[in-house]
C-alpha cells in the first residue's frame, strides 16, 4: 500500500496534485474550514473530496451533503461511494435524491415545469389519504436504500414496483444517511432546504458540504430568483380565461395594459430597456385590482389564478394545457416578483412584438453566505474555478464576511503531462463586435479548414452564439461541412446525445457548437473523443441593461476593476476554459486547443487564464497541429 494512502482510498495509487487536495479537504473538514479549489480535470476530484469529508463524517456523526447541478454528476459521486464501500468494508449509508416531483411515480409532465403545481397536488394527494404511495410503508424498501448505494433511478423504480413513494422513503433513510447525494436547491433554494433537514432532523452545523462544479452555483442560486413574463403569455392566459371567468379575464387584460404603458415609456425614451421600480408592478395591479367588481390584493390576485390553473387538470387536452401554463407562468411571476431580495428588474422591448417583464437576483451571496457561516464545513471545486478568490468574493466566502472560519483557497496543477496539451492562440482573427462580417467570417472558416486537414480523429469547434456558428459555418470548406456535426439551437437532451455518440463514433467527425451550452460543458468526452479543440472568440455578454447592472453592482460592492472582472470578463472566461477542457480527461488524452481570438493573449483577457495555461501566440495554427500529430 502506498505510503500514507488514507484507509478509505479505493485505488492502488494516489495521482499527482490528488494527495495535496486531500490534505487540504481533511483539513478543512477538521477545522469546521471552507476550501474554495480550483482542481483541473484528472485530479480525481470527487474521491479526493469524499474520503476525507466521509471519514470524518462517520467519526463525528456529521452528514456528508454532496451536491451536484446536473443529474450526470450524481452518477460520477454514487459510482465513487459504491467502491470506497467496496474497498474499506466500511458499513455507510448513502442515498441519491433528485427533486420531489421528478421522483414522482405519478407526476405528469406539467408538474416537472410548475413545482408549485405539483406540491398542492401532493399535499393535497396526502391530506385526503388519496396517494397509496404515500401511505405504503415498507421496510424491505427501507432496508434496500440503507444496505445498498443505489443511483437515484434504480431507488425510484424499486419504491415505485413496491407501491411506495420514493421521495419519502428516500428522505425517511436520509435521516440517518452518512452522506446525501442532491442537486444544488437541496441547501441553496430557501424553501426546500428547509423542508428537507427538518424531515431527515439535522442541522446546517451537523453538515460537510460538498458543492460539485461550483462555477456553476452564483449563477444558478441567481436563477432560483429570477423570472420572465412575456406578454403573449399574459394574452395567452387572459383568452384561455375568457369563457370562463370573466373578472379574472379582465384583471389579465389589465395586467397587458401596463405591459403596453411600459412599451409606451420605453419608445418615448427611446430605449430598448428600461429599469422598472420594485413596487411599480405591485402598486400598478394594486390599482386596477381594487376597482373591479370583486376587489382583491395583488397576492389574492396571484393566488386565485393557481386556483383557476388547478382545475385544468381534470378536463385535459393540449389545448386546457397551454391555458394552464400560461395562467400559472402569470401566477408564479406575479408571486416571485415580490421577493424581498434585491433583484434588478427590467421591462424589455428586445422583442418588439413581445415584450417582456423580468427579474433576476443581483448578489447570490445572500442565499448563500449564510449556509456557509452556519455549516461544519464546505468544499467548493471545480476544474475551473478561476479565480478562487472571486467565487469567495461572489458567494460571500471571504475571511471579512465569515469570521471564525478560515477560507482555504487553492489552484492545483493539472497532473497530466505537459506535452500531451498543446495551447495556441490565432493571431489577426477574433469575433469582436466592430471587426464582425463576412471578410472576418471567411478569415475563420479558412483558419478551421487548415486545422482540420491535419488532426488525426475527432474535433470539436465551439462558438461563442448560434448566430456566428451560422455565420461562419457558411463560408467553411466542403471537406468540414461533409464531417459537420451542427448542434442546433432547441435541440433537445436525446438529439445532442446522439451528436455525442455519432461523434465518438466517427473519428473523423468534427462536432460545430456553442460555448456555454451542454455539449461544452456537461458532456464527458470519454476516450480521448477530441484530438483538437477549436474555441472561436470570447462568448462576452452584450452590454444589455442586465449585464450592465451586475456589473455596477459589483463595481459599488468591490471598485471599477473587480465590478468588470466580476460582471462581464470572467463568466465569459469560465465557459471558455469549460469548453477547452472537454479535451482531456485522463493521462493518456492528448489534445490540441486553438484559441481563435487574439484578446486571448492580451490584457486583461490573458490575465484570467489560469496560470498552467501556457499559450503560444501564431498565425500558422495549422503547423503546430501538424506538428502535434
Amino acid at each position: 500500500m502506498e505510503k500514507d494512502k488514507p484507509s478509505l482510498f479505493p485505488f492502488s495509487s494516489i495521482r499527482a496534485g490528488q494527495k495535496e487536495f486531500m490534505k487540504d479537504v481533511k483539513h478543512a473538514v477538521e477545522g469546521g474550514n471552507i476550501l474554495i479549489a480550483h482542481a483541473p480535470t484528472g485530479i480525481g476530484k470527487t474521491v479526493a473530496a469524499l474520503v476525507p469529508a466521509l471519514q470524518y463524517a462517520v467519526e463525528t456523526e456529521k452528514t456528508v451533503f454532496f451536491l451536484t447541478s446536473k443529474r450526470s454528476q450524481h452518477k460520477i459521486a454514487i459510482d465513487t461511494l459504491r467502491l470506497i464501500k467496496e474497498h474499506a468494508k466500511l458499513d455507510f449509508v448513502t442515498v441519491d435524491v433528485t427533486s420531489k416531483q421528478s421522483m414522482c411515480p405519478r407526476a405528469v409532465s406539467i408538474y416537472r415545469e410548475f413545482y408549485s403545481l405539483f406540491n398542492e397536488f401532493c399535499k393535497s394527494e396526502q391530506k385526503n389519504k388519496r396517494c397509496s404511495y404515500f401511505m405504503k410503508r415498507d421496510e424491505g424498501a427501507m432496508q434496500r436504500i440503507k444496505g445498498a448505494i443505489l443511483h437515484v433511478e434504480d431507488l425510484c423504480s424499486w419504491c415505485a414496483s413496491r407501491g411506495v413513494c420514493p421521495y419519502k422513503a428516500a428522505l425517511e433513510v436520509a435521516g440517518s444517511a452518512d452522506v446525501l447525494v442532491c442537486d444544488y436547491n437541496y441547501l441553496f433554494s430557501t424553501d426546500i432546504a428547509e423542508a428537507v433537514l427538518e424531515k431527515i432532523g439535522s442541522g446546517l452545523d451537523d453538515l460537510i458540504v460538498i458543492v460539485d462544479e461550483a462555477h456553476n452555483l452564483p449563477d444558478r442560486i441567481r436563477n432560483n430568483l429570477s423570472s420572465e413574463l412575456r406578454m403573449s403569455t399574459v394574452t395567452g392566459a387572459a383568452r384561455g380565461l375568457r369563457h370562463i371567468n370573466r373578472e379574472m379575464h379582465g384583471n389579465l387584460m389589465e395586467l397587458e395594459r401596463i405591459f403596453t404603458k411600459l412599451a409606451m415609456e420605453a419608445s418615448k425614451n427611446k430605449r430598448v430597456e428600461i429599469n422598472v421600480a420594485n413596487d411599480f408592478l405591485v402598486g400598478e395591479m394594486g390599482k386596477v385590482l381594487r376597482r373591479r367588481i370583486e376587489a382583491m390584493s395583488y397576492d389574492e390576485f396571484a393566488n386565485s389564478l393557481r386556483d383557476i390553473a388547478k382545475d385544468f387538470q381534470t378536463s385535459g387536452g393540449s389545448k386546457d394545457e397551454m391555458v394552464q401554463r400560461n395562467v400559472l407562468s402569470v401566477a408564479d411571476f406575479l408571486d416571485g416578483w415580490r421577493t424581498r431580495e434585491k433583484c434588478l428588474r427590467i421591462f424589455s422591448l428586445s422583442q418588439k412584438d413581445n415584450p417582456a417583464l423580468l427579474f433576476k437576483l443581483l448578489d447570490p451571496s445572500v442565499i448563500s453566505e449564510p449556509i456557509f457561516a452556519r455549516a461544519h464545513s464546505t468544499i467548493m471545486m471545480s476544474g475551473t474555478l478561476c479565480p478562487t478568490a472571486m467565487y469567495a468574493d461572489v458567494l460571500g466566502a471571504s475571511p471579512d464576511r465569515l469570521k471564525g472560519k478560515e477560507i482555504i483557497l487553492r489552484e492545483y496543477k493539472s497532473p497530466f503531462p505537459a506535452e500531451n496539451r498543446l495551447i495556441v492562440v490565432t493571431k489577426e482573427l477574433t469575433t469582436k463586435y466592430a471587426k464582425r462580417g463576412e471578410e472576418m467570417y471567411r478569415k475563420v472558416a479558412g483558419k478551421i479548414g487548415e486545422v482540420a486537414k491535419y488532426v488525426r480523429g475527432g474535433m470539436a469547434v465551439f462558438f461563442p452564439s448560434y448566430a456566428l456558428l451560422k455565420n461562419i459555418a457558411a463560408y467553411l470548406p466542403l471537406e468540414v461541412k461533409r464531417r459537420a456535426l451542427v448542434e442546433r439551437r432547441g435541440m433537445k437532451k436525446e438529439e445532442k446525445n446522439r451528436l455525442y455518440e455519432m461523434l465518438r463514433d466517427d473519428n473523423e467527425g468534427i462536432l460545430l457548437a456553442v460555448q456555454g451550452g451542454s455539449l461544452s460543458e456537461g458532456m464527458d468526452y470519454e476516450s480521448n473523443t477530441l484530438k483538437a479543440i477549436i474555441v472561436v472568440g470570447l462568448p462576452l455578454s452584450p452590454p444589455t441593461l442586465e449585464v450592465k447592472t451586475i456589473e455596477g453592482y459589483y463595481a459599488g460592492k468591490y471598485g471599477v476593476e473587480k465590478g468588470r472582472l466580476y460582471g462581464y470578463y470572467y463568466p465569459a472566461i469560465t465557459k471558455v476554459l469549460q469548453a477547452a477542457g472537454r479535451g482531456i480527461r485522463s493521462e493518456h488524452d492528448r489534445c490540441i486547443i486553438i484559441l481563435m481570438d487574439y484578446r486571448f493573449a492580451k490584457y486583461p483577457y490573458k490575465n484570467c487564464l489560469p496560470s498552467d495555461y501556457n499559450m503560444t501566440f501564431t498565425d500558422s495554427a495549422e503547423e503546430f497541429c501538424r506538428n502535434f500529430f
